[in-house]
């Protein structure tokens, strides 16, 4: 026999009412999604009951249940009770219907948080939410650069290494030159390095290219290596570096004349002046040395 009109709006009608107080539950849960170790983790569950009651309030890390509260049983320790497990430390003076409190977490803290809300019969109706927590070890130490020189030359190459140990997650690095981020082209990519004992990772980005004018253009040449973890770890290491020689150079009549200086072999009271190509000129003592070596180069040309 098919439905007559009536009886189909009577259904309409009743489900709507189903829909409509399974809609009445609304839970949202506060989860931090990165702590660091060893410190507190507070976990919120808040819920709209509308006119219901609450029956139960439990919260699961992953499929096993850590906190259990229900309003309705006599006694204290009834009412509320946490489960122990590996990494869940819940201090139950701080948590409650809404909330519970991690102590020091570890790593094996991480996982995934869920509350479960049951409200009063008649309906029970149940629901619940869920967010995953990260935990993570930030570097024993800033980072460090290694290799290089003090001054360089044009046509050098640069090959540094920057380093951020012992940390979980391993930290991600950044490679800068005059405070501009590199070119990938310029990266040296190698193997995370982990402890065994404590599965804490360094991890090691080298920087190698050519030097050139352009890196010179603002004085010295400056490099730096930024490590970052989430946003709870922000460090950096730089080093600096000048052209290897402290040139002067004249643009006479379209012409350019570099001028070295270096002390005899023979005698450290004689300095020898080169000028371009063309003569040598040899003159003693120190305190003259600028004004006839400006005088060389006048003659020279």
């Amino acid at each position: 026999m098919r439905p007559n009109n009536l009886q189909l709006m009577s259904l309409v009608f009743f489900s709507h009412g189903l829909f409509t107080n399974a809609m009445k539950l609304l839970v949202d849960i506060i989860v931090p999604s990165i702590v660091l170790k060893g410190k507190d983790a507070l976990l919120e569950c808040q819920y709209d009951l509308d006119d219901e009651g609450l029956y139960s309030l439990k919260w699961y890390k992953g499929n096993e249940e850590i906190f259990r509260f229900i309003p309705g049983e006599e006694f204290l320790s009834d009412r509320i009770k946490g489960f122990n497990l590996p990494g869940v430390n819940i201090i139950m003076e701080e948590s409650d219907k809404h909330k519970i409190l991690l102590h020091n977490v570890n790593f094996d803290t991480a996982g995934r948080y869920r509350c479960e809300i049951v409200a009063e019969g008649p309906s029970f109706q149940t629901m619940s939410n869920a967010q995953h927590l990260s935990v993570v070890q930030i570097p024993s130490e800033d980072p460090i650069i290694t290799g290089g020189q003090l001054r360089y030359s044009i046509g050098d190459i640069v090959d540094v290494n920057c380093t951020s140990k012992d940390s979980l997650p391993a930290a991600n690095l950044t490679w800068y030159i005059n405070g501009e981020p590199v070119d990938r082209s310029y990266l040296r990519q190698y193997p995370l390095e982990e402890v065994q004992e404590t599965g804490l990772q360094s991890i090691t980005l080298g920087l190698q290219f050519k030097v050139r004018q352009k890196h010179f253009r603002h004085g010295g040449l400056k490099i730096k290596c930024l490590a970052t973890l989430a946003a709870l770890y922000w460090r950096s290491d730089e080093r600096s570096a000048e052209p290897a020689a402290m040139t002067s150079s004249y643009n006479l009549h379209e012409h350019k004349a570099y001028a070295e200086v270096s002390p005899t072999s023979e005698d450290s009271r004689y300095w020898f002046f080169n000028i371009g190509s063309g003569s040598d000129c040899i003159f003693q003592g120190m305190a003259i040395v600028t004004v006839l070596n400006a005088a060389c180069l006048m003659l020279r040309y």
